[in-house]
């Protein structure tokens, strides 16, 4: 009777031992399903905003698992380059869908050269950053005669570095009604560039 009942111990440990190992091969195989349901999406590799021509610079693949949402975010299989960026994107935030554009006509867009002493522009300004433009007036000064806000909310193609002048290029990209008031309000003031957030 004693042996019956240790016969039996023996038994359902046994019989849950391989209940435990059935479970893991089980939940395993289950896991390893769920990990082949990644799919590989465009990512910024760098700060995007509207405005830009996306670069290859500017994109890298990325695998996620988005089983129900991946038809909002643009698939590796896409051509993105040379797309228009039509939202601000942050740098490893995936693509979206609605936030690029294929069609050059998204935009009416205009890339302008400016110029602004390098104690007036923030130290730290990059390519895909939001500025605000303003100018202030000078001794010399015709239209302006006090500070005022000429453009805000445009986005930085291209900045380069500081010359021995002590002036630094930027080019941004404005849209066409913008780039003649522009031009008169830098020709008549002195430019101060600040980031918008």
């Amino acid at each position: 009777m004693v042996k019956d009942k240790i016969e039996i111990f023996k038994n359902s440990r046994l019989i849950l031992g391989l209940s435990v190992l059935l479970i893991a091969v089980f939940s395993a195989g289950l896991i390893s399903k769920e990990a082949n349901r990644t799919v590989q999406v465009w990512a910024a590799s760098s700060n995007l905003s509207p405005g830009s021509l996306i670069s290859e610079n500017d994109i890298q693949k990325v695998s996620v698992l988005l089983p129900d949402s991946s038809k909002n975010y643009i698939s590796v299989r896409a051509q993105i380059v040379g797309a228009i960026v039509l939202n601000k994107i942050n740098v490893g935030e995936l693509i979206p869908v609605a936030a690029v554009s294929a069609s050059a006509n998204s935009f009416n867009q205009r890339l302008v050269p400016i110029s602004v002493a390098v104690t007036d522009i923030p130290l730290s300004l990059n390519r895909g950053d939001i500025i605000d433009i303003y100018g202030i007036p000078t001794r010399d000064s015709k239209f302006f005669t006090e500070p005022r806000l000429i453009s805000e909310q445009i986005s930085v193609s291209e900045v380069l570095k500081e010359t021995n002048s002590g002036v630094v290029s930027i080019t941004a990209i404005f849209s066409g009604d913008q780039v003649l008031p522009l031009l008169e309000a830098l020709s008549d003031s002195k430019v101060v560039v600040v980031r918008s957030f």
